[in-house]
């Protein structure tokens, strides 16, 4: 008896160290599906015609480890899911922010591949974020770049301060790639009804640009905007970039929404590019989101649009 209550004894204290010690993580996802009709498939991420695909769909593990009391290790590993129609289940899966790193009270620091903090600073801004609308079918700079180095430093009050850098070999120029973000208020609009960044990128993807961001939600009415200047490296191609937003929530389920963008740097496109962007989300729950959009891509030389219905669904 004395013999089975040191033993029971014993395993109870190794998983209490265990449990003390043991990882806490999540695996998340989103499951997404549309059914789209694209006139000249000009638009990034679209296609000429109809197509059924799963824009952005996406499978991940996240979650830290206790080193010390104040110290934590924190990881995500994140890919894209592919494989939904058959011209891409051979190439199924593809790389999303993966990462690893160190959180404490002197802030954290990301090692692996991750958005950079310019890519960061636009917030909730984009109505239209992975769809044909996304402001990155216009603006430059919307990069997730591997093998980076992101420092975020303690939150002061509501002011943040960030930085990513990425070694030459890696940012796609000659120097090394440096983006750095300051940023006031809450990025999610949850804790305050506003957000206000200032952005800057260097040498990554042959891009230097300065961005302004701006949201703001009051009662059921949110707004955005962004403002950004960009040139290349070689100095040949420069201009201004501008989005701008709005939703509108009628209820909890029913959610209009707009987005203007337009750049004359010839950074994503030849010449200047204009995009106009409306829809509507059906949101069930926190979870489920059934939307419809259409979007018009107006370019020096040609033309695109683009409509969709889709079920988006996050876990």
């Amino acid at each position: 008896m004395i013999k089975q209550l040191t033993f029971t004894s014993a395993a109870m204290l190794m998983a209490g160290a265990t449990t003390a010690h043991a990882a806490d993580y999540d695996i998340y996802g989103k499951a997404e599906v549309q059914i789209a009709h694209t006139d000249k498939g000009v638009m990034r991420y679209t296609e000429e015609g109809t197509q059924i695909d799963a824009p952005f769909s996406r499978i991940g593990v996240k979650g830290q480890h206790a080193l010390n009391d104040t110290t934590q290790l924190v990881f995500k590993y994140e890919v894209q899911v592919k494989g939904f129609d058959g011209d891409s289940t051979n190439d199924p899966f593809s790389a999303r922010n993966t990462y690893v790193g160190v959180q404490s009270q002197y802030g954290t620091v990301l090692v692996g591949r991750n958005d950079t903090r310019f890519k960061y600073s636009e917030g909730k801004v984009d109505q239209f974020n992975e769809t044909q609308g996304d402001i990155a079918q216009v603006l430059a700079g919307q990069s997730r770049v591997g093998d980076s180095i992101t420092y975020s430093t303690p939150k002061f009050g509501l002011w943040a301060v960030a930085v990513t850098w990425v070694p030459k070999d890696d940012s796609n120029s000659e120097d090394n790639g440096v983006a750095a973000l300051l940023s006031y208020g809450d990025r999610a609009l949850k804790r305050t009804p506003y957000f206000v960044a200032l952005s800057y990128s260097d040498a990554l993807g042959d891009l230097q640009a300065s961005r302004v961001t701006a949201a703001y939600r009051w009662q059921q009415l949110q707004l955005g905007a962004i403002v950004q200047r960009s040139e290349n490296l070689a100095g040949d191609k420069e201009g201004d970039g501008l989005v701008l937003s709005a939703r509108y929530w009628l209820s909890d389920a029913w959610q209009p929404k707009l987005q203007y963008s337009r750049d004359d740097s010839g950074l994503r496109h030849e010449g200047d590019a204009e995009q106009f962007t409306v829809g509507v989300d059906y949101v069930v729950d926190k979870q489920t989101t059934f939307y419809l959009l259409a979007s018009q891509l107006e370019l020096d030389t040609s033309d695109d649009t683009s409509t969709a219905l889709g079920l988006k669904y996050m876990f």
